[in-house]
């Protein structure tokens, strides 16, 4: 392994070759997060989203249960489920109205006998994907044969600060981040625990790199401010002091989780004692990102503050670094300053003339993104398709 010690060439953040490869081979079989349980409170009630290149759906059956499918019609791969709400008892494919049960069965097409005579409905059920639910939060999966609980293993039984069900906290308007970056910049910058005393100086204020930590379970992380040396903490010393005014969530403490859970490959959840935000990174094409963002916070957080974030363009909903009214580091808000350092970082990617230098060491530094190329590379062949000598087999 040379100094660099990085596993991805440079073209895995800017080729659209290697971007349309990856799509498939990564979320064929990876957990992304679609929603909410509250979402569907009844049968009949459905969520859309997708894994990479798999548009995907989950419905309340009508026994209870969640179940996932494939958002594609048998007949013509139109998407049979549009958005989020209700499809009541059967799920109608808008185009030529074949019609499938809650569980994916198809029940019946207009001139079936006389269009489709001999045709099995038992083998045109829909396409099963796999669903799993952590503390409330839904997650799907392309393959239908994956084990959500092998994949979120004892994270399950780790503490955890929040009830989406007991009305304490209500949900604000969604954000949306339109990012000049690959997803995978933005991925290893919000696991990268050895830039926050420096970019983050004046927002989060740290913790350097000797006093915050990642844990690694299987795939998935969390993160710890530990600036005290004894507690660990889910948000840095200053902004503990900052906003000590607020009120925490009833029954909220200030320690006993994390402050982000990373969920490979593209979801980052942030409990705090004030609220909960979940957000998941959508790529685009090679070098270019979204991150969607829902929140949660108490009723003082009820009023719509998305005309205060840096860059929201109230026209399109999205909120961009070509809208900055000032420098992003006297924005005060280290979400403008990530964006800022991740797009700054893409564009030193697409030189011809980049390098990768060696990352720094520790749980608090960049190990953690030494653990997301681990993950990466096990379901992503590199196919030796490695710049500068840095790119070990997943094996090494």
């Amino acid at each position: 392994m040379t100094m660099s010690d990085s596993r991805l060439p440079r073209t895995a953040y800017t080729d659209q070759t290697w971007y349309d490869r990856e799509r498939t081979e990564l979320f064929r079989d990876a957990w992304s997060f679609i929603g909410i349980e509250s979402d569907l409170a009844k049968a009949g009630d459905t969520i859309t989203g997708a894994a990479g290149p798999y548009p995907l759906f989950v419905v309340r059956s009508e026994t209870g249960e969640l179940r996932a499918f494939h958002n594609i019609c048998r007949h013509r791969g139109a998407e049979l489920v549009e958005g989020n709400g209700s499809a009541g008892s059967v799920l109608v494919c808008p185009y030529h109205r074949w019609s499938y049960g809650l569980d994916g069965a198809l029940r019946g097409a207009p001139d079936w006998e006389t269009c489709f005579a001999g045709a099995d409905k038992a083998s045109l059920a829909l396409k099963p994907a796999a669903v799993g639910v952590f503390q409330n939060l839904v997650f799907v999966n392309p393959n239908p044969q994956a084990d959500f609980q092998s994949w979120i293993g004892k994270l399950k039984d780790h503490g955890w600060p929040h009830d989406l069900h007991n009305g304490s906290m209500i949900e604000g308007p969604s954000l949306v981040y339109d990012m000049k970056c690959d997803w995978k910049v933005f991925a290893e910058n919000a696991i990268d625990g050895y830039h926050l005393a420096y970019l983050h100086a004046h927002s989060l204020g740290g913790p350097p790199p000797d006093r915050n930590v990642w844990e690694r379970w299987g795939d998935n992380m969390i993160w710890y401010a530990t600036d005290d040396g004894a507690v660990r903490y889910p948000v840095p010393a200053k902004v503990r002091h900052d906003l000590a005014h607020l009120p925490p969530v009833p029954g909220v403490s200030m320690s006993g989780y994390g402050g982000v859970y990373y969920f490979f490959p593209t979801t980052f959840v942030v409990p705090t004692p004030y609220g909960l935000s979940v957000s998941r990174l959508v790529p685009l094409s090679a070098g270019r990102c979204e991150l969607h963002a829902r929140q949660w916070a108490q009723s003082w957080g009820e009023q719509d503050g998305r005309q205060h974030v840096p860059g929201y363009d109230p026209d399109s909903g999205r909120i961009t670094s070509d809208r900055l009214a000032s420098h992003p580091l006297e924005t005060g808000d280290f979400q403008t300053e990530d964006v800022w350092m991740c797009e700054k970082v893409q564009r030193g990617l697409e030189s011809p003339a980049y390098e990768h230098g060696p990352l720094s060491k520790g749980a608090g530094a960049e190990d953690p993104i030494r653990w997301f190329h681990d993950s990466y590379a096990r379901l992503v062949s590199l196919d030796g398709s490695c710049d500068n000598g840095a790119c070990p087999s997943p094996s090494s």
